[in-house]
Order: C-alpha cells, then sequence, then structure tokens
C-alpha cells in the first residue's frame, strides 16, 4: 500500500491530497487568484494529513508538480516537498504539471489535448497530448494567435484547458 503526498504550486491553485492506492484521502486547496503558497502550503500539508488519518510517518512518498509553471510557487513547493522527504527518509516524485493537466480530459482516438498555462507577457506554456496522453509536441512557451494550433485542428478534435487558454 502506497501513501502519498501530492503537492501542486506551478499554478495560482495551491493544492495538497493524500493518497493511499491512488484513491484521495483528503484534498485541501485554495485559488483566490493569487498566489498565496508561502502562507498556505505548510497549513495545508498539516491539514491534509491529519483529514487522511495519518502522521507524516505514514507517507511512503511525496509527489510534486515539477513545472512548467510560476518560478516561486515551484521553489516554494519543491523546497516543502525536498524537506519532507530528506527529513523521512522517502521518495520524491516530480510530475508534469501539464501532463496532470491533460488527464483531466477523457480524449477518444484522433482528439487531443493541449494544457496551457499562462506564462504572463502575452506567452502561454502549452503541450500536446495525443489520446492516449502521449505528449506529442515538446512544452513551450509561446505567444499565440488564431493560426497557432491550425495543423492539429486538422488532424481531429482539440481540447485547449487551463488558465492560458483564456
Amino acid at each position: 500500500m502506497a501513501n502519498f503526498l501530492n503537492i501542486e504550486t506551478a499554478t495560482k491553485n495551491c493544492s495538497v491530497s493524500v493518497s493511499k492506492n491512488l484513491e484521495i484521502l483528503a484534498i485541501i486547496e485554495l485559488n483566490e487568484g493569487k498566489f498565496s503558497h508561502a502562507e498556505k502550503l505548510h497549513s495545508f500539508i498539516l491539514e491534509a494529513i491529519e483529514k487522511a488519518g495519518m502522521t507524516m510517518k505514514d507517507l511512503d512518498a511525496v509527489t510534486i508538480s515539477k513545472g512548467p509553471g510560476s518560478y516561486t510557487g515551484l521553489r516554494i513547493g519543491v523546497s516543502a516537498a525536498k524537506g519532507l522527504c530528506y527529513s523521512l527518509d522517502i521518495p520524491l516524485i516530480s510530475v508534469s504539471t501539464l501532463g496532470s493537466m491533460a488527464r483531466q480530459i477523457s480524449l477518444k482516438e484522433n482528439e487531443f489535448v493541449v494544457p496551457m498555462l499562462d506564462a504572463r507577457r502575452m506567452e502561454v506554456y502549452s503541450a500536446v497530448f495525443d489520446h492516449r496522453y502521449n505528449q506529442v509536441r515538446d512544452t513551450e512557451a509561446e505567444i499565440i494567435d488564431q493560426t497557432s494550433f491550425s495543423d492539429l485542428l486538422n488532424k481531429g478534435i482539440v481540447y485547449f484547458a487551463g488558465d492560458g487558454a483564456e
């Protein structure tokens, strides 16, 4: 049985969950449209572990979103995760932020998902995933326009997700 502490701080959402055998037992998250990770993350970790009926010593690993995303948010999340893993002597597992976002949409054959995060300065971080969630285009920071994904749109149905999709 694997007990994971899951931390997401790459976006404006500060999210912590505890899972056992891939089933989420507790989740604490906040998305007020601003970055409040430094103030909230550690209390969210304690609250989620308590809500799951566990202690820190029950954890088998910590998962962390590895970006792309907010540089400061990523530093806060990774620092907390590394500290916990070091003190508990458990593995740290990194997960692609865009890959995780892609899996929120159920896809069929000839369908694609393009998760996007607002990178500011008129840019988005994006990648392209096929119906099996294989990344078929590398992650890029780009300025998009009406023609940015025209070749992909000719191949099938495309879903755009995330705060950069607007």
